[in-house]
């Protein structure tokens, strides 16, 4: 009977933490709803590319009345994946920011649910509360999944792939491949989904890697006819009308290095010596590391699903070394090393698990409160600005919009040019200004477009300029 009582206890204690984080979540993901997070330039290109397929049937960014970047693959790095949907919700509910929050809440709800039964389905109720816990707690969760970008979409596809993955069924196989498909296809990036997904099939389940190789091959067909729909259709979606050698060469140039930086390697790779975000996936990724290290030392097999994971962060890791620096760029592999971090930390620390794990857990509870207020995490200006320059500026004069691209879809209006600069080092659109051409209104954040103009609304970040001469 004590026994029981015992089990009944912990069953008990465990559905009312797992009701606690469930409560936390979606107070956390409803959060200033539709300003937390504010919508910022890369999100801004995403819903752009939503609306204008709405509007006017054309999968790319509406740059001037009419006019459509035509270099899709060089603009294009989240895609229909997540964009299909947005659009749809555009489609249904009319174009707006909540319209697309709504998407990514959507998102959020199905990723936490299917990281949830992933981490329980390997490591037990357990460390599956542990990883749902730092998952729920991690701010950046927030600001990445909230905004209309490709990292949560992209990782919900994969996990649901790795739910049914292992299972023989040829149906199964094949659908597993279409959902790594369409995690590959989400963002650019994420083509390394499929390298991880093959290194799990060859290099599992066996001493000799390649051993059983025939039935290997057969599986590995099934799971690339599922992977290729969505992939074919990814290619199709950023071929141009008129396609070039030269064209290929520069896109592989931008998906190679998007920021042309040569010499960031070693300056990032401090950065997890150095910066807080970056020590807490060092401490993780280390933890993680040693566990699966540990494994086949102590007898035990690495799961298929445990190389997939393993290959996937560190390549993702590999391309942030090469990056501009921005934590955005690891943080796929950050919240997947969530799933391994608690059955790592106790083989690690054994029943000091749960101490190392509250701590990790109360110290992202800190930072988030005093974080999840700033500007960064909630902010309406840009909304706000947009609605009062809709209220002052007739239809029709025509705005000239500077790099900006989330205020071109807050406007939501017919008379807009937009120049654009995707990166550094790529530019789309035509600066009215340096040819000669002078509209009746510009909004711009960091142009100061000379006597000809005089501000009419200043927004803080975001201004804008009537023209008075």
């Amino acid at each position: 009977m004590h026994g029981s009582g015992v089990i009944n206890n912990m069953k008990r204690y465990r559905q009312i933490l797992l009701l606690g984080l469930i409560a936390l979540f979606v107070y956390l993901v409803f959060y200033g709803f539709p300003d937390s997070p504010s919508p910022w330039f890369d999100e801004g290109i995403n819903l752009g590319i939503a609306k204008s397929w709405v509007k006017h049937g054309v999968y790319s960014l509406e740059i001037a009345p009419g006019e459509f970047v035509k270099e899709r693959s060089l603009l294009i790095t989240t895609n229909y994946p997540l964009l299909l949907w947005t659009a749809l919700s555009f489609k249904i509910f009319g174009i707006g920011l909540w319209q697309a929050k709504i998407v990514m809440f959507a998102f959020l709800f199905v990723f936490a649910f299917l990281f949830y039964t992933l981490a329980k389905k390997y490591y037990g109720e357990n460390n599956a509360l542990a990883s749902l816990a730092i998952l729920i707690t991690f701010l950046p969760f927030y600001g990445n999944g909230k905004s209309a970008l490709g990292e949560i979409p992209g990782l919900t596809y994969f996990l649901g792939g790795l739910l049914l993955w292992e299972n023989e069924k040829k149906w199964k196989v094949f659908l597993s491949g279409l959902l790594f498909g369409l995690a590959a296809a989400t963002k650019s990036i994420y083509l390394i989904f499929v390298v991880s997904v093959f290194a799990g099939e060859f290099f599992s389940g066996t001493k000799f890697p390649l051993g059983n190789l025939v039935p290997k091959l057969k599986r590995v067909m099934v799971l690339s006819a599922g992977m290729a729909i969505p992939l074919l259709i990814w290619i199709y979606t950023l071929l141009p009308d008129n396609f070039t050698f030269d064209y290929l060469v520069k896109t592989w140039q931008l998906y190679r290095n998007p920021y042309n930086i040569e010499s960031a390697a070693l300056t990032n790779f401090l950065r997890f010596f150095m910066e807080s975000t970056p020590i807490h996936f060092a401490f993780l990724f280390l933890a993680s590391a040693w566990f699966l290290i540990w494994k086949p030392k102590n007898g035990e097999n690495i799961k298929k699903v445990e190389i997939a994971l393993a290959v996937f962060i560190l390549l993702n890791l590999v391309f942030y070394l090469k990056t501009a620096g921005w934590y955005r760029y690891f943080f796929p592999a950050h919240i997947l090393l969530f799933v391994l971090a608690p059955p790592a930390l106790e083989c690690i620390a054994g029943k000091f698990k749960n101490i190392l794990i509250t701590g990790l857990v109360a110290a992202q509870l800190a930072v988030l409160a005093v974080n999840i207020k700033q500007s960064l995490y909630y902010n309406p200006g840009p909304r706000r600005f947009a609605e009062a320059v809709n209220r002052a500026v007739p239809r029709g004069q025509g705005i000239f919009v500077f790099d900006l691209p989330e205020i071109v879809f807050l406007l939501n209006r017919d008379d807009v040019w937009h120049y654009l600069h995707a990166n550094p080092h790529i530019a789309f659109g035509e600066d009215l200004l340096k040819t000669n051409r002078y509209p009746a209104y510009i909004i711009s954040n960091s142009l100061p477009p000379g006597d000809k103009y005089g501000i009419k609304i200043d927004g803080g970040k975001y201004v804008l300029y009537e023209r008075t001469k």
